[in-house]
């Protein structure tokens, strides 16, 4: 933990740290932020030791794909399809249960994109940066705005076909839209709640350090499948892909 800034007075010491405030009154408590620090390291260093055993780097469903990894060609994996729409095999059977279950549980849900090559996430992103253009923006700022919400050509997990989206049939039929407004539905939410019970983790999270993290706005669709076991342990964590990935090389270097 990095100290932001330290203010000293006659009457106490006022310590910012990451964002919290501590005011101590003298010296004799020094102790107790070093404790507080020692905590924070001993946390993560928990982290590092109970990873699940499948957190390995050579776990292909593990694979991270953004803007700092980049697939330079297609994958070449067998793909399984529902309603026209394909995704990777591997995650046939639990994407299966996902959405039975949650039409049993009263929230039955669309799967709306899975599987997309790199030709393919090309024409997504340029489609959307012409509608930004159509909507009165420079082509730079319909670049941005684009980058900011769509991965490009080579930066989607899509190309993986462990990325799915999937939208509540409550919010999916009546605006026919990826909206990040749809979980304010009660199916919606059973989605993003349940989601790692099959291996499915909401990939991009609503959170300024979750965007930091990944790069991509909060997308309340956007399923990524990483394994139940990690998926569960990424969402006690609160951890993106990122951020997990970034445990496990730490982890392999040792």
């Amino acid at each position: 933990m990095k100290y932001k800034n330290i203010i000293l007075s006659c009457v106490g010491v006022i310590v910012l740290v990451g964002g919290g405030v501590y005011i101590m009154h003298s010296q004799n408590q020094l102790p107790s932020l070093v404790s507080s620090k020692s905590s924070s390291r001993a946390t993560e260093s928990s982290q590092k030791t109970d990873l699940p055993n499948t957190a390995e780097a050579d776990n292909s469903t593990l694979i991270l794909v953004n803007k700092q990894h980049v697939l330079d060609h297609e994958l070449d994996f067998e793909k399984s399809e529902m309603n026209g729409i394909q995704y990777s095999q591997e995650i046939d059977e639990p994407l299966r249960k996902f959405l039975n279950a949650a039409k049993d549980a009263g929230h039955p849900a669309t799967l709306v994109s899975g599987y997309r090559s790199k030709k393919y996430q090309e024409q997504v992103f340029n489609e959307n940066v012409q509608q930004n253009i159509n909507n009165g923006m420079t082509e730079s700022e319909a670049k941005k705005a684009t980058r900011a919400v769509i991965q490009t050509p080579g930066a989607s997990e899509h190309q993986t076909g462990l990325a799915v989206d999937v939208m509540t049939d409550e919010y999916w039929q009546q605006y026919h839209q990826l909206e990040s407004d749809s979980d304010k539905t009660e199916g919606q939410k059973w989605l993003i709640e349940h989601a790692p019970d099959y291996g499915f983790v909401l990939r991009y999270p609503k959170s300024e350090a979750a965007k930091k993290s990944t790069g991509i706005d909060y997308e309340s669709w956007h399923f990524r499948y990483v394994g139940v076991e990690n998926a569960k342990y990424m969402t006690k964590h609160h951890l993106t892909l990122e951020e997990y990935d970034d445990l496990i090389q730490g982890q392999s270097t040792k």
